[in-house]
């Protein structure tokens, strides 16, 4: 009796403490909540290769944007500074989101129509956040790689397992006829059913995982479902016939660890008649049979995940602004800024063709032109742009920046450049465009430069397309009928001091042999530059 008491009270003591760890997760788990939402997000330790993986599923067009532009514009940053979404699924679709440029506003409005609701109902809000929390981040989830493939995660030789699970009925059927064949023949099939199952299940331990994530996220499609207020949103009404197909199906789908989790007789039950491994085909094929509807439970949670995340990116940054969309190839802009700058000085214009942007070193050419390709970007992503006004084209958004050597590839600096600008030129043939041009032709020699450089934006300049360029080279101001600006600073004995506002007409300051004094340079190379800028100036005058 004593002991039966002991166990007993161990039993209690046991369930006691897994109950209130439970209780601090969920606590813990609202807190963060309430606490992220507004506020800058800290998303250090990404693995992009496992946020990527729905994005890199994706029928690539060109209505994407392709990897030069995302990592000319520095857009993993961007990305990391939107991002407050609170599960697997809607980290994996705000990075798609972010490659997405929308050339209609359909899609658009209809994610503002939710941040919206969102905004203007704080608790079913919150309610959402923490249904969509409890589905966890677990990177190396495989959902995009099952979602795009599940026809080909199914196991040969479906029949096969089926006729080793009708074995053992026959042989233990033969046992009251024959005992001694019944007992060996079960015994036989046994032993070769348990090599089946575990390496089978061996081999699916992966996908066993990914089985598990899937049926969290139908498990995360009831809780939203008993969310009252999310109900008229048409999200849930499109989600609830996909919804239909998976609910019922979670019970029998099978999951990694089954056997060990159910007790001894169970795992040897299971053993025999193969259970997991037939599950797990079952499973499989109902997942391929109902991939669309697959597709929609994904998309689904994750336009909801990404609608609040972007809600709480609007209220985090100094201001925002939705993008009105127009027909011109023109830029309209009020109190533009880069997203990434903590304390930005904003820009404000109407860049109606195109243009050229001068300026000397730091001067904020680079950072301006960026601020407005992220922006429109943004504008045809998210719906949301960091500005009092930003006026655009629904076009593609190209650019041609922060070239580097292909080391692996034996390619120079030069060829990845001219490679990157032919990229540019082909999709201006195809599509409406703003294309951004960061230094173009840096590679080369000063007159091919001019030359090259020259030809090709005279070139996009009678195509369907808005080119900003900004560059050092103060000669292109005279040879392209191109609108020109510039970024200047103030030179003192002791200091250069930018204002970063954009300033119409070309650059007519230089700062590059002043930065070479005030960083300390021996005094004998600033004198010995300033005697040859002179005198380079003289022979070209």
């Amino acid at each position: 009796m004593g002991f039966v008491l002991f166990v007993l009270a161990i039993s209690v003591g046991v369930t006691v403490v897994s109950v209130c760890s439970q209780l601090r997760y969920n606590k813990g788990l609202r807190t963060k909540i309430h606490l992220s939402f507004g506020h800058i997000p800290d998303n250090e330790d990404i693995d992009f290769n496992s946020i990527s993986s729905y994005a890199d599923c994706m029928e690539k067009d060109d209505l994407r944007i392709d990897q030069i532009t995302w990592r000319d514009l520095d857009m993993d940053s961007v990305y990391k500074r939107i991002n407050t979404c609170q599960s697997f699924v809607g980290d994996e679709y705000m990075y798609n989101v972010l490659h997405e440029l929308k050339i209609e506003q359909d899609v658009l409005l209809r994610r503002e129509s939710m941040m919206r609701f969102f905004d203007d109902n704080p608790e079913s809000r919150f309610d959402v956040q923490y249904a969509l929390a409890r589905l966890g981040k677990d990177g190396n989830n495989g959902i995009a790689t099952m979602m795009f493939n599940a026809n080909r995660k199914l196991l040969r030789w479906a029949s096969a397992y089926n006729i080793l699970a009708i074995m053992p009925l026959i042989f233990i059927a033969t046992m009251f006829i024959n005992q001694v064949v019944g007992v060996v023949g079960f015994c036989l099939i046994f032993a070769v059913n348990l090599a089946v199952h575990y390496m089978s299940i061996k081999a699916l331990d992966n996908e066993m995982t990914t089985i598990d994530h899937f049926s969290s996220m139908v498990k995360c499609c009831a809780r939203l479902y008993k969310i009252e207020a999310l109900s008229k949103l048409p999200v849930m009404v499109e989600l609830k016939e996909p919804y239909k197909v998976f609910k019922n199906s979670i019970s029998k789908s099978p999951h990694r660890g089954l056997s060990s989790g159910n007790g001894f007789l169970w795992t040897y039950i299971n053993i025999a008649f193969l259970f997991d491994v037939r599950s797990y085909n079952k499973f499989m094929a109902l997942i391929t049979q109902h991939n669309q509807e697959f597709q929609s439970v994904y998309k689904a949670i994750g336009e909801i995940d990404v609608a609040i995340s972007v809600l709480s990116f609007r209220k985090s940054v100094p201001a925002y602004c939705t993008p009105i969309f127009h027909s011109d190839s023109t830029l309209d802009f009020e109190e533009v800024y880069h997203p990434l700058i903590q304390a930005p000085i904003s820009n404000s214009h109407r860049i109606s063709t195109d243009c050229l942007i001068t300026g000397s070193n730091a001067s904020g050419k680079s950072t301006f032109i960026k601020s407005l390709a992220v922006n429109g970007i943004l504008a045809q992503t998210i719906y949301t742009c960091t500005a009092k006004k930003f006026a655009t084209r629904l076009t593609m958004i190209v650019t041609s920046m922060a070239m580097r050597d292909n080391l692996l590839g034996g390619e120079s600096y030069f060829i990845v450049e001219i490679k990157s600008l032919k990229r540019v030129m082909n999709l201006v043939a195809k599509h409406p465009c703003i294309c951004y041009f960061d230094e173009i032709l840096r590679g080369t020699n000063t007159p091919e430069r001019i030359a090259a450089s020259t030809a090709i934006l005279k070139h996009l300049n009678k195509q369907d397309c808005l080119c900003i360029v900004a560059s050092h080279d103060i000669e292109l101001a005279h040879l392209l009928n191109y609108d020109n600006y510039h970024f200047s600073e103030r030179i003192t004995d002791s200091d250069i001091v930018f204002d970063y506002t954009l300033k119409q007409g070309p650059s007519t300051t230089r700062n590059a042999i002043k930065l070479l004094e005030l960083l300390g340079f021996e005094a004998e190379v600033v004198a010995h530059a300033s005697e040859l800028i002179v005198s380079r100036n003289t022979i070209t005058g």
